[in-house]
């Protein structure tokens, strides 16, 4: 077995111009599998970034179908800080890591430069080649494409996870305990969307079953923010810190059809530090339980509508899968649980009812159920659609809640606030409202607040969250 050694030295100098350096090495003809290792001075846990001086530098690799931005072919893993060492072979890998042929040619392992100690990072890298033929196929499999089919019939509400994490990345399960979580918590679609990486892909199509549908995602995972992209049949790239690289990136995404999402734009969540939201089509609002800070994220969407923009709101527990040993606890898949109407439960489908927008998110699979809608001569819609109104035109808003008995319904535009105690379990609130020049209502569902909310914005404990319908003049 033979083996080289890669050495490195990096510093803050390096870090400026190219946070994802590439370091290339020869992989000769005959090898069957390729072991990586590698270790950091100084380094600590990623969960101390910020906060201890230290380096944390993430690890990938690509093979020699190419390491260019944006969209490398020969994208092989990706794995973080998760492990320091993996193994790529013909029918099997280090999860995070896609099996298939060792090709001979230029390898490149890519390091992700997280956090650098003041003193800088000395990076050691040992890879060894096993030789000798392993039947298995000639190929890669990702690109990965997804069944159309549905799994249950519609119309009807499906409720979901859209932000989910496996042994694939820094989950600590595998997607079989997922499955079975997503099951104990009834939900209907779960959107996996690992670091970096898609090599959970190929294995998602087998475990969706009947009532449950996984979808195919990506965790863009920058050190500037973090951005959901589904559904995917192909890796996106990741390796970004300036405004333009993002910008290239979400329009790869946006190439396979995908959504593109921003995740969790509060403190520590961690925050969107790119210069501009890039018009999303959705924004992660609720991300892991309420009072994790999420008020942060609702203001940001309250800008984003405030300014004319359209993005859909939801949720997504963010939740890193453990062993699943058949009891739920407080905080599982589905903490938040994002609610769409769709025609059917297929992955095409729920992509078309998270673009119309008619979604909202509970605290859980059995949080309050919230449904809204407005109305002129006839015209109807639902949260997400636009209703033409003239000026000074009188719009009839109505609002069931499911299961909210002792909350509050609140109702915001951008003109005022209106809200509503909710004294039943089964709610309904009707208004008639005056309505001049484009505007939005959007609804929530509340528990009463501990302090005046203009004084304290955190005291604002939501059940669930609606989209807004939208008033547009002429």
């Amino acid at each position: 077995m033979d083996e080289l050694g890669l050495r490195h030295r990096f510093d803050a100098e390096d870090r400026d111009q190219d946070e994802f350096p590439l370091l290339p090495f020869e992989v000769p003809s005959g090898v069957s599998r390729i072991h990586v290792s590698y270790d950091v001075d100084n380094a600590i846990g990623s969960d101390k970034a910020g906060w201890e001086k230290g380096n944390i530098i993430d690890i990938g690799i690509f093979d020699p179908r190419g390491a260019e931005f944006p969209g490398g072919e020969g994208f092989r893993g990706w794995s973080g800080t998760t492990v320091n060492e993996f193994t790529i072979g013909p029918t099997d890998a280090t999860p995070g890591y896609v099996p298939g042929e060792i090709q001979p040619g230029t390898w490149n392992i890519v390091l992700g430069l997280y956090q650098l100690h003041p003193l800088g990072a000395n990076v050691r890298i040992s890879i060894r080649f096993e030789e000798g033929a392993e039947d298995g196929p000639n190929e890669i499999p990702v690109p990965c494409p997804y069944s159309d089919e549905p799994f249950a019939p519609g119309p009807r509400w499906f409720r979901g996870d859209l932000h989910s994490h496996s042994h694939h990345s820094d989950g600590t399960a595998p997607l079989t305990d997922l499955v079975l979580a997503a099951r104990a918590q009834g939900l209907d679609f779960v959107v996996v969307t690992e670091h970096n990486t898609v090599s959970h892909l190929p294995y998602l199509g087998d475990l969706s079953e009947e009532g449950l549908l996984l979808i195919p995602g990506m965790e863009i995972s920058t050190y500037h923010g973090h951005a959901n992209v589904w559904p995917l049949t192909e890796w996106v790239d990741f390796r970004c810190w300036q405004d333009e690289q993002m910008s290239a990136v979400r329009e790869q995404a946006r190439e396979q059809g995908a959504l593109f999402t921003i995740n969790h734009p509060k403190d520590q969540g961690p925050d969107w530090r790119f210069g501009q939201f890039f018009n999303p089509d959705l924004v992660e609002v609720w991300g892991g339980p309420w009072f994790i800070s999420n008020y942060q994220s609702l203001n940001v969407w309250d800008q984003m509508l405030r300014h004319g923009k359209r993005v859909t709101c939801v949720g997504g527990s963010d939740k890193h899968q453990t062993p699943f040993e058949g009891e739920l606890g407080w905080y599982e898949l589905g903490t938040p649980t994002t609610w769409v109407w769709a025609k059917e439960l297929s992955i095409p489908a729920i992509v078309e009812g998270m673009r119309a927008g008619n979604v909202f998110v509970s605290e859980g699979p059995d949080g309050p159920r919230l449904e809204f809608s407005a109305e002129l001569k006839g015209q109807r819609v639902n949260m997400g659609g636009e209703l033409g109104i003239g000026r000074g035109a009188i719009v009839s808003l109505s609002c069931r809640v499911e299961g909210g008995a002792g909350c509050i319904f609140r109702l915001e535009s951008s003109t005022g606030v209106l809200e509503a105690q909710i004294d039943d379990d089964s709610f309904a609130w009707e208004r008639d409202m005056m309505v001049v020049g484009n505007d939005y209502f959007r609804p929530t569902v509340i528990d009463p607040p501990e302090a005046p909310l203009d004084q304290e914005p955190a005291a604002l404990m939501a059940r669930a969250l609606g989209n807004p319908v939208y008033m547009k003049e002429g």
